[in-house]
């Protein structure tokens, strides 16, 4: 199955081969535990300047196609996000943002070159400096990432 994205910096069509996606997968990216609404409520609250939430809102846009399929990639993304952050309150939401990050775009490249130029200058608005590792204390916060990760997998090229 083809994987279509747009480089948001070239404006160009990134095309890359993967095995066939089963329709669960889809079903897994149409659903969403936070609505809309309750994502930007939590991004308007976040302690951050005005131009990391607009970032965060255009990352939220962020789509992929898959075939006939449509996937909302960033807002999926962001949605795991919101929930382990709103777990973990003790965890700032860039350090969820940039571990998870990290993990799905050296785990999937095919995401690293669409979102990769969104989610740099995200990381630099909201102090992520060192790169996108987090030093996991809590195995229970590196377990759920790992679960996250592994959700996307099937986007991995061939």
């Amino acid at each position: 199955m083809k994987l279509i994205g747009i480089d948001p910096k070239t404006g160009n069509e990134v095309n890359v081969q993967v095995d066939r996606i089963e329709g669960s997968f889809f079903e897994s990216m149409r659903s969403f535990e936070m609505s809309e609404d309750a994502i930007k409520r939590l991004i308007d609250k976040l302690d951050i300047s005005a131009d990391a939430k607009s970032l965060l809102y255009t990352f939220s846009k962020a789509t992929i196609k898959a075939g006939e399929y449509v996937i909302k990639i960033g807002r999926k993304i962001l949605d795991y996000v919101c929930l382990v952050y709103r777990e973990y309150p003790n965890v700032t939401f860039g350090i969820v943002f940039g571990a998870i990050l990290g993990a799905l775009i050296s785990a999937i490249p095919f995401l690293g070159i669409v979102l990769g130029p969104i989610v740099t200058p995200i990381a630099m608005a909201i102090g992520l400096v060192g790169g996108l590792a987090l030093d996991v204390q809590n195995k229970v916060i590196e377990h759920q990432i790992t679960k996250i990760v592994s959700s996307f997998a099937p986007l991995s090229a061939k």
